[in-house]
């Protein structure tokens, strides 16, 4: 609630749609800048559990604050299934679970490619996946450096159902690949842009009409 009201007078923060009120659910966010996953945190009433990389949890200056928040790290050299086993039992408790399935911070405030950790959390897990779009805290604060008093706004979308997901595809892989290109699309339409998914097979689909 103070960060909320810090960010508020800061930023003008405004928080658009709803997340489920109960039960354990998976947030997936863009991610810009490094005030995100305090603006998103601050947005809801229920605590969230981050998932987040390895180098930044150990960080000297705020390790602690990771800690105390008891964010799950993930290594960048990937074998995270510890993480991950810790992330379900997480959500199986009916809490929040966060990922920003780019996998770390556009430098253009543009949208990447997804990876699918959101959705490997989910499969076969019977709950939902909201996406999540923050629009305005790369202008706020961008990775570059700066601070500066911009309005941000948090925009929570439809869940996208156990039920969406099982249907994208008769096998694991083809599920994971298509549902985390669903999820990549749900957060563009949410901050105005692209899925980085639909513009590579655009390029490819074209490439392939000027080939013939």
């Amino acid at each position: 609630m103070l960060v909320r009201g810090l960010f508020g007078l800061l930023f003008r923060l405004r928080v658009e749609g709803r997340p489920p009120a109960s039960g354990g659910y998976v947030l997936a966010a863009n991610h810009s800048s490094f005030l995100d996953p305090l603006i998103l945190g601050s947005s809801l009433r229920r605590r969230v559990i981050y998932l987040m990389t390895e180098t930044v949890w150990r960080s000297a200056a705020s390790g602690w604050f990771y800690h105390w928040t008891r964010s799950i790290p993930l290594s960048a050299r990937g074998g995270n299934r510890e993480a991950l086993r810790a992330a379900r039992k997480v959500l199986k408790q009916g809490r929040v679970v966060c990922i920003f399935p780019e996998g770390g911070i556009s430098r253009d405030g543009k949208l990447m490619l997804g990876s699918p950790g959101a959705v490997s959390l989910v499969l076969n897990e019977g709950m939902a996946i909201v996406p999540v779009g923050i629009v305005g805290a790369d202008d706020a604060m961008p990775v570059s450096g700066g601070f500066r008093l911009r309005r941000i706004t948090i925009r929570y979308g439809k869940p996208i159902s156990p039920e969406e997901i099982a249907a994208l595809g008769s096998d694991r892989k083809t599920r994971l690949r298509e549902a985390t290109r669903l999820v990549m699309q749900r957060i563009a339409e949410l901050v105005g842009q692209e899925a980085r998914e639909d513009v590579l097979e655009a390029a490819r689909q074209a490439e392939q009409a000027h080939g013939a």
